[in-house]
């Protein structure tokens, strides 16, 4: 009367693949196209808001300015990688 316990026969775990991977694989050019082009209408309209005569504050413009050149990098960043 032999046991069969802790004997079975389990197949191995597909290997694991990185987010980095995962991520690359997952990217279709649609995606990356319409990604970078709302990132690079929201950058647009935030320079279009910080320009000297629209209204809001000083500081308030270069924020909107400042927004507007990181979401315009964000959207190069986006079109690339």
């Amino acid at each position: 009367m032999s046991s069969a316990v802790g004997q079975h026969a389990t197949a191995p775990d597909p290997p694991v693949r990185s987010l980095a991977a995962q991520r690359k694989a997952e990217d279709c050019l649609a995606c990356r196209v319409i990604g970078t082009g709302a990132l690079a209408g929201v950058g647009i309209y935030a320079l279009n808001q910080s320009r000297a005569h629209a209204p809001g504050s000083l500081i308030g413009k270069r924020i909107m300015a400042g927004l507007g050149v990181c979401f315009l990098a964000a959207s190069a960043l986006r079109w690339t990688k």
